[in-house]
Order: C-alpha cells, then sequence, then structure tokens
C-alpha cells in the first residue's frame, strides 16, 4: 500500500515539472518570434518609408510639354537650376524669375492678344530648337505658357540666340516677348500699348 502511494507522489511530483518547462518553452518561443520580426521590420522599414515618401532631395518630375513647338530637347520641371541660358532648365528658371505669373496676367488682357499677321520667332535653318513651360506645378489660368529658343553651335558649344515667350488660353495666344541674352538686361514691358499693330486691339 505504501509503495503505491510512494509511486502516485512521485508520478504527481513529476506533473508540476513538465507544466514548468512547458510554459518556459513557450515564453522563449515567443520572444524568439517578437524579436524575429522587431530584426525584420527594422531592416525594412527604411525601404518601405522611401518606397512610400518622396525624398525631399529627388523631388518629382512633372509632365510638362510645350503645346504649340514639339522640340526633341525639352526643359526639366521642375528646372532645378540657377537662371541662365546654358541649358534648357535654366531659361526656365531665368523666364520664370523675369516674368512672374501677376506680371503675366495683367499682360494677358484681350486686347493684348497676338495678331497672326504678324510673325513669331523662326526656328527654320537652326539646328536645334530647346522648348519649356513655366509654372506646370501652379493653376495659371492659362492653359500653358511656355517658351521656345533658337541655338547655335558654336566651337562646340550650344549657344542661345533668341526665344520666344507666350501664354495660350483656348485659342488666344499671347506674345509676351521675343528675347535674347542680350536684350534682357532691360527689364520686359508688361503694359505695352494694346494700339500697336502686333495686337488685336488695334483694330
Amino acid at each position: 500500500m505504501r509503495s503505491v502511494e510512494i509511486g502516485r507522489r512521485r508520478r504527481l511530483s513529476y506533473r508540476p515539472m513538465r507544466c514548468h518547462l512547458s510554459a518556459m518553452t513557450q515564453r522563449t518561443s515567443l520572444v524568439l518570434i517578437v524579436a524575429t520580426i522587431l530584426a525584420v521590420g527594422a531592416c525594412q522599414s527604411p525601404q518601405s518609408r522611401n518606397a512610400i515618401e518622396p525624398s525631399a532631395s529627388r523631388p518629382q518630375l512633372l509632365n510638362c510639354a510645350p503645346m504649340l513647338l514639339q522640340s526633341e530637347i525639352v526643359a526639366k520641371y521642375p528646372p532645378n537650376a540657377k537662371p541662365g541660358f546654358n541649358s534648357p532648365e535654366e531659361v526656365t528658371a531665368f523666364l520664370e524669375k523675369r516674368w512672374p505669373l501677376a506680371d503675366i496676367r495683367k499682360y494677358a488682357i484681350p486686347e493684348r492678344r497676338h495678331n497672326d499677321e504678324y510673325q513669331n520667332l523662326v526656328t527654320a535653318g537652326f539646328p536645334e530648337i530647346w522648348a519649356g513651360r513655366l509654372y506646370c506645378d501652379k493653376t495659371t489660368g492659362f492653359d500653358s505658357i511656355e517658351w521656345y529658343a533658337t541655338i547655335e553651335n558654336r566651337h562646340t558649344k550650344d549657344l542661345l540666340k533668341e526665344y520666344s515667350l507666350g501664354a495660350i488660353r483656348g485659342k488666344d495666344f499671347w506674345l509676351l516677348e521675343i528675347g535674347s541674352p542680350t536684350s534682357v538686361q532691360q527689364p520686359p514691358n508688361i503694359e505695352p500699348d494694346f494700339r500697336a499693330a502686333n495686337f488685336f486691339g488695334h483694330k
């Protein structure tokens, strides 16, 4: 009888030990799983953030193709360049500085719409044409504010000779100016006399 009781006690004494080991095993497994998830997340989180959030140092380029003149060399937008004449992006940056949007709106009254009997800048005979648009990232009130330029090649270097800047809204077109690196030493004429022959207002 006594041996039976001892056997029972021995069997009972092992059961808590097995439960204790099982609980420890579960906690250890849980800790390992959590640690693995955190490690994987730490490795993947920078990549996922870069995929979702665009880098501030690399702004997204916009589809900013001109409407009037098709050219193989079109300025990227935003230009991310200093104002100048050494690249299409520099020309865009220069013209946005020279022609603030408020000045373009002041110029573009119905009476100053371009008279098509007067020719715009001629591109024939030039080996290269640059083109671009202004204010692609803003609501301007125009379908397009765009420019194109004639380019000469001198001593293996591309040099801008002249540019034409205009604004388009529906069927209306305003020729804001035809300029060159020399002429821009003078400020633009924002409010020319609309009675001039090259405007509709003379009629």
